[in-house]
């Protein structure tokens, strides 16, 4: 598309400088809330871009046209996208680094949409995708002929209503991919009797968490075998029961040390008897140090 063309259909350009290489982005609102992005890079060096969004939540859909990239969390997760495959990634207060590797093309077109355009599409919200923050991969898989031809057609669109409808296209095959299918009624995979236990896990993950609290210990005290804790807990919360039990302690460490608690007291508090492991992990999980929250001193 010539660069007037590209101009005229809504498209702005974000190049990066030219001696890091051929790098540039191409990006054009749909609607609210929905963003389509054309990247397309080939550094000369290896790569590393700064990515936040710690005041942001949503979906990502990438399909990858050429090359390899990565992208690393905060928290240390790996993402991996390259060519003819689209991967679907759920986000809410993360941040962390793209990569590009040297003198390798990495094109990429990607749909964007924040929570409360997601929430249009996807009633149940992004808290049914991620619980508890950070950056989740939901689906890499090949990308289908359907979405390949959606990509080209969208590269080449200049019709506003066009571009809209092939979007929500993309978007509306990923989330059919997303949706479970449904259990038949008359086979419940799990009886009432064990999701009361695994909700009384729950309820010891928060009554507890100033102890050092194991699976073993939790398995014990809710009579429940490991196997059917992990399985029930990806079930009913749609998480594991090591990271749930993180984030129900780092919320209420930052409600602590809003509210004047020592850096100490709120690792204590929440099951760290060492400041610096405390400290470690809390920046670890919100991008900042425990001492800069609320009136909390170290």
């Amino acid at each position: 598309m010539r660069e007037q063309d590209r101009e005229a259909a809504g498209w702005t350009r974000r190049q990066l400088d030219p001696g890091t290489g051929e790098c540039r982005a191409d990006q054009r609102q749909v609607d609210q809330g929905l963003l389509l992005v054309h990247s397309d890079y080939r550094p000369r060096l290896a790569l590393v871009e700064q990515s936040k969004h710690d005041d942001a939540g949503g979906m990502v859909i990438t399909i990858g046209l050429e090359g390899v990239s990565g992208y690393t969390t905060r928290d240390g997760e790996q993402l991996r996208f390259r060519a003819g495959h689209t991967t679907v990634t759920a986000f809410r207060h993360v941040s962390g680094e793209r990569r590009f590797e040297a003198n390798q093309r990495a094109a990429q077109l990607r749909v964007l949409v924040d929570e409360d355009a997601l929430a249009r599409y996807w009633p149940q919200g992004l808290a049914s995708l991620l619980p508890h923050g950070g950056a989740r991969q939901l689906a890499h898989a090949a990308t289908t002929a359907a979405s390949a031809q959606q990509a080209r057609a969208l590269l080449r669109a200049t019709d506003p209503l066009a571009v809209h409808i092939g979007v929500l296209s993309v978007l509306a095959e990923q989330l059919r991919v997303l949706r479970p299918a449904p259990a038949p009624a008359s086979i419940p995979r799990w009886s009432e009797a064990e999701m009361i236990k695994l909700e009384r896990v729950h309820a010891l993950m928060q009554e507890q968490m100033a102890q050092d609290l194991t699976l073993d210990y939790l398995c014990a005290q809710a009579g429940l075998s490991l196997f059917k804790l992990k399985q029930g807990w990806r079930y009913r919360y749609n998480d594991s029961p090591q990271r749930t039990l993180l984030a129900l302690r780092m919320q209420r460490a930052k409600l602590l040390l809003e509210n004047g608690c020592q850096v100490a007291q709120a690792g204590w508090q929440t099951g760290y008897r060492h400041p610096s492991n405390f400290s470690a992990a809390f920046s670890r999980y919100f991008g900042y140090v425990p001492k800069t929250v609320g009136r909390a001193g170290p």
